[in-house]
Formats: C-alpha cells, structure tokens, sequence
C-alpha cells in the first residue's frame, strides 16, 4: 500500500487534524503548488528548494481519503497494520522500557542495535535514524522533548519501547 510517504506527511497534517483544518491546509498546499505560484516562488525565494512540493495528484487523493471518514478509518487500519509488520510503529504499548542510550551503535551500518532479553539473539532489535525520524512520538508521560518508537525483535514477538532525544546535528545557517 504505501511507497514513500504517508497521506498524513503528504498534507502535513496529523492523525487528529480537524476537517476544517485539513480542508484550509488542502486549499493552501493546492495554491502553494500551481504551476504560477512555484514559478513565482521560484523567483521570490532562495529556500524553495528546502521546501517538499506534491503534485496534485498526490495532494487531492491524499485529501480525498482523509476527508472521508470511512476511507480515513480503512486507511488508518492499513497503514497501522502495514507499520506493525515492518517492526516499528508509533501506536500502543511495548512489554519493556528502554533507553536508545541501551543500543550498540554500528558505525559501518549506521544502526542502533539491541541483543534480545527474552530470546537472546544478538542484534535482533534494529533502529537507524530514519526509521527513528520517521515512526517516533512524543512521549505522552514525558514534559521534556523525549521521544519514543516501539519496535518489535526480529526473532521473536517481544517489543520494545524505546526512549531517546532527537538531537539537531547542525545549526542552522542565516
């Protein structure tokens, strides 16, 4: 079902986005993307390129399904179970709470890796960036800017809740 992004990152909006909210951004991300509009962005700004810009397409079937609420209900129900699948997800409740600081960090590979405490198998729970980027949460219990992803062993069904801080490896240049 899904190949790159979400409908949700599609339109920049959450799960618990409002109708109205999601109907003001779609006519916003519909301007913003007119082919005069891009031109003239273009032309007005030297940090277009920073910017993501969706065809139309993509932006009204993005709409379409999350402004039904059927459709929404069904898509939701796909992309959790799509996620489940993949071993990391954003949604429910891991067996046990552990910090990103508890990996091992494989520079060749670039992953955060963790021996099971229940089957054993060494490395069988496997995080990246990206994957923390793009499936972490805000910690609900947690005030301070933790955040959180739960991921499941790749040898057996234990899951994990994992805690960690997003650090900014650069400053931003004005």
């Amino acid at each position: 079902m899904r190949k790159g992004q979400t409908y949700y990152e599609i339109l920049n909006v959450t799960p618990s986005t409002t109708s109205g909210e999601l109907k003001r951004i779609y006519k916003e991300l519909l301007l913003s993307t007119h082919p005069d509009k891009v031109e003239q962005n273009l032309q007005n700004s030297r940090s277009i390129l920073s910017q993501k810009i969706h065809s139309i397409d993509k932006i009204t079937e993005a709409y379409r399904v999350l402004s039904d609420e059927k459709l929404r209900k069904e898509y939701d129900k796909n992309l959790l179970e799509e996620n489940k699948k993949s071993g990391v997800y954003k949604f429910g409740e891991g067996v046990d709470e552990v910090s990103l600081d508890s990996f091992d960090f494989l520079e060749e590979t670039e992953e955060y890796t963790k021996k099971c405490p229940r089957c054993q198998t060494n490395g069988s729970f496997k995080l990246t960036d990206d994957l923390l980027e793009e499936f972490a949460v805000e910690s609900a219990e947690s005030q301070d800017g933790m955040f959180q992803v739960l991921t499941q062993c790749t040898s057996c069904s234990l899951w994990l809740k994992v805690n960690f801080y997003a650090v900014d490896d650069y400053e931003d240049e004005d």
